[in-house]
């Protein structure tokens, strides 16, 4: 049996994922071969280059020119429009220096990557030649993250609906490369590896594509994010769901996806849905396997890779967190014995020749790590690592010391929230990694149920106050997920109403109401000014960029420069590269006019759709968006005339 494991967009180009590696290291353990794919470099390997960007542009200018050409703009072709206009200075000057930026980011002496002008033009350009791909097929919106359109993942049709080859940047290369190396090597399994939301509908327009490619091939799926999407669904709608997949494999999928591969081998039929492991002995499990993944093509100048020493949380209580393979809140905590840690990283570092690894995990215990780190330096090992922990009490001196001695580069801490009964404790981790010369990263959130604008701002001022200890913090906003134990008791939250919104077959979005507003839209809008105050003390940048928490930049920019990096390149200009003027005509209509007040209907609208009607579909949209008037243009719209002032005497 041939087993094809594919990685499928939109996710970090910059280093790999270990769900592919881990897989791939399982089943040939077992003598299965196996042709492990990462799709999501791949196809940013072709997708960043002039040739394409130039074909981008080209579809770029003649939707645009459609739309100059009617009489008058709906409001989606107003969003449309606005849309199209603002990338359009871009068209010419970054699918010439895409090609150069790919190359400061894989530059493999570091000179050009490690000059933070350089590197600050290199990931603009990066982003910029996103926009244009996602523009070119608005309204997509697509960055190494994100992928989503106003309806995306609403219903089986509609994910059918945006997988066609028009509403697809990824499909020829899905289509033709990809299809042809699989042709080529003629697997009996391909089986598709969703770790996050954003690979889900690429996924299924992938599967859609292989199904005809390849017909005699068993597709099957597993992940993170196919799997709490499909937990969350009554088994009655899971076939239709399944649509391109033969099969769907929950929990963790080492022994599973070998049990299927021996079934179809038997010539037995599986079931859709198969059931793995939730406490998968890691003992048991070999390191990953990165071999046959293409390691030259990441977009970083050395190679960075991932390890799981441990799986699932061993705190578990927090009322707000559910991700990973897990029906609630976080998996079962498991870990592998140090001694096998300690061989398999010194394994990873002779063999791929790597200097640094992230640990994948989810929580790192402060006494494990520090057995790990004594072992590392036991064995002469020059492996720098880094992690997210807890802030706990364990992480004294003494051990925060051992961490750095044992290659400890940044440690994630979940600040959450600077409540002052946890103040002490958190003030004491960061103190201690800070001085042992580990980069001290925070992970907060705001606007959990109940929080406080005095709460909030608390954090913020925390983070303020310890500024110089800490080498980057995220604040991002609380947001509401199934699993979690807010979603199960929400009364204990101070919730009164939990809803999905009618027409969302997947339930993708999930919306609550508070039984008392915690903060007023004054309160939000001053705390987001604080948040943006305080990050100008530091040189800051979208994942999965250097400047972003716990990204392979990001390590290796500690490694370079120190913990402070970013605080000392807060300075560097955000803007060195501005657009051209385009050579295409002047709008026809006013654009400035229509971004502003198109801008203000679609959230009219979507409040409406969420908090009145609480129900969404493309119908529903296009009856609301057509009580708004047609942009005529320019030279038809009648200008309001202002009475002429009286005439004024000079003064003398």
């Amino acid at each position: 049996m041939k087993v094809a494991l594919i990685y499928p967009p939109t996710c970090d180009p910059t280093s790999p994922y270990l769900s592919v590696p881990m897989l791939t290291a399982y089943l040939r353990s077992h003598a299965i071969e196996v042709l492990p794919i990462d799709a999501n470099v791949e196809v940013y390997d072709r997708l960043l280059r002039r040739t394409v960007l130039g074909k981008m542009a080209d579809r770029i200018a003649n939707r645009l020119g459609r739309l100059e050409r009617k009489g008058s703009l709906s409001h989606t072709d107003q969003l449309l429009y606005t849309r199209l206009w603002e990338v359009l200075p871009n068209l010419e000057r970054i699918p010439e220096g895409v090609e150069d930026a790919v190359a400061v980011l894989r530059d493999r002496s570091g000179v050009r990557f490690f000059d933070p002008y350089q590197y600050e033009r290199a990931i603009q350009t990066v982003q910029a030649a996103l926009a244009i791909i996602s523009a070119a097929y608005s309204p997509l919106m697509m960055d190494f993250s994100v992928y989503r359109t106003p309806f995306s993942l609403l219903t089986p049709e509609q994910i059918e609906a945006d997988s066609q080859p028009d509403k697809n940047p990824f499909h020829d290369y899905f289509a033709g490369e990809l299809a042809d190396l699989l042709s080529l090597h003629g697997p009996d399994v391909i089986g598709i590896s969703l770790a996050f939301p954003g690979q889900l509908q690429p996924g299924y327009a992938l599967a859609y594509t292989l199904r005809q490619a390849l017909p005699a091939a068993h597709i099957t799926v597993g992940g993170p994010a196919i799997s709490q999407l499909l937990l969350r669904l009554a088994p009655e709608k899971i076939p239709e769901l399944l649509g391109p997949f033969h099969s769907a494999v929950l929990y963790e999928g080492e022994e599973i996806l070998l049990a299927l591969v021996h079934m179809l081998a038997d010539g037995q039929s599986p079931p859709r849905l198969l059931y793995g492991k939730r406490d998968t002995n890691l003992s048991q499990l070999p390191p990953p396997d990165f071999e046959g993944l293409p390691l030259d093509k990441y977009l970083s100048p050395e190679l960075v890779l991932p390890y799981d020493p441990t799986r699932g949380c061993y705190w578990g209580k927090c009322a707000f967190c559910h991700y990973g393979l897990s029906p609630r809140g976080t998996a079962v905590y498991r870990q592998r014995p140090i001694d096998r840690i300690v061989a398999h990283l010194t394994q990873i570092e002779d063999h791929w020749g790597v200097r640094t690894v992230y640990f994948s995990q989810d929580a790192f215990a402060p006494r494990t790590a520090r057995k790990l780190s004594q072992k590392l330096r036991a064995a002469g090992t020059s492996l720098r690592w880094a992690s997210d922990m807890r802030p706990e009490p364990g992480l004294t001196p003494e051990c925060c010391q051992d961490l750095k001695d044992g290659g400890a580069l940044s440690m994630a801490l979940g600040v959450e929230t600077a409540a002052p009964r946890l103040q002490r404790l958190m003030q004491t981790a960061i103190k201690n990694l800070s001085v042992a010369g580990i980069a001290v990263e925070a992970m907060c959130f705001t606007d959990f149920p109940t929080e406080t604008y005095a709460e909030a701002i608390a954090t913020v001022y925390f983070l303020g106050e310890f500024q110089h200890q800490i080498s980057l913090f995220m604040c991002g906003q609380f947001g509401l997920c199934h699993g979690s134990r807010v979603a199960h008791f929400p009364e204990d939250y101070g919730i009164q109403k939990i809803w999905c919104l009618q027409g969302d077959e997947l339930k993708t979005g999930l919306f609550y109401e508070e039984h008392f507003p915690s903060k007023s839209d004054f309160e939000r809008e001053k705390l987001d000014q604080e948040i943006d105050r305080l990050s100008a003390g530091w040189w800051l940048h979208d994942y999965p960029w250097a400047g972003a928490l716990s990204t392979a930049h990001t390590l290796l920019w500690y490694a370079r420069y120190g913990p402070d990096v970013f605080r000392r390149f807060a300075d560097t200009p955000r803007r060195i590269a501005r657009p051209q003027k385009t050579s295409f005509h002047s709008p026809r209509f006013d654009i400035d006019r229509m971004k502003r007040v198109a801008g203000r209907h679609e959230a009219q609208i979507w409040q409406t759709l969420i908090y009145d009607h609480k129900t969404v579909s493309p119908e529903r949209y296009d009856l609301c968006s057509s009580a708004y008037p047609a942009e005529l243009p320019k030279k038809n719209r009648i200008k309001p005339t202002r009475p002429r002032p009286p005439d004024k005497k000079p003064r003398p």
